[in-house]
């Protein structure tokens, strides 16, 4: 028997009782927590998604940027959103969920909020792209956070309940 196999036998829990454990028992506030507060950060995500859009114009005004031009930007934050899934979310199954989700939340707060004081072009597109590295480090995580903590019962709902976060934060953005 390998090494790794005595010490989950010591551990006195394996995986499969965690997982009944979950699906046998009610939801608790701890699993209500993470769901909302993926939620949150889903809000977050589709608050920053739609924002840019909404100041776009004025943007191209004070940048004297052809609008046409402007979707160079948003394509900035898509960009850093896809390689921030691709090249954290293989982290977060080697060091753990939670640290790459508050690195990436992290990472999009500072560089949304950074966004905001770009002088220029340039400027305003690599912070979009950084935000859009921590988007992506998050979203696929939140997804994969809330499916663990769900029992499977009611997973479908709560995921669809966490992720209805996104298209909010879009509404939020434009009202």
């Amino acid at each position: 028997m390998g090494e790794s196999m005595k010490n989950k036998k010591n551990v006195g829990v394996s995986v499969a009782d965690v997982s009944r454990q979950i699906d046998n028992n009610t939801i608790s506030w701890l699993q209500w927590r993470v769901v909302l507060l993926c939620g949150l950060v889903a809000i977050l995500d589709g608050f920053d998604t739609q924002a840019i859009a909404f100041v776009a114009p004025l943007l191209s005004e004070e940048f004297g940027i052809a609008k046409s031009e402007m979707g160079s930007i948003f394509s900035a934050a898509l960009i850093g959103l896809m390689l921030g899934a691709f090249i954290l979310s293989p982290i977060s199954d080697r060091i753990g969920r939670k640290p790459v989700i508050i690195f990436s939340c992290a990472l999009m707060g500072v560089f949304c909020l950074l966004t905001a004081t770009a002088d220029s072009a340039r400027e305003l597109m690599l912070y979009r792209f950084l935000t859009g590295l921590g988007l992506g480090g998050a979203i696929p995580n939140l997804n994969t956070l809330t499916s663990e903590y769900a029992p499977k019962r009611a997973r479908a709902a709560l995921m669809t309940f966490m992720f209805a976060g996104f298209p909010a934060g879009a509404v939020l953005g434009g009202y």
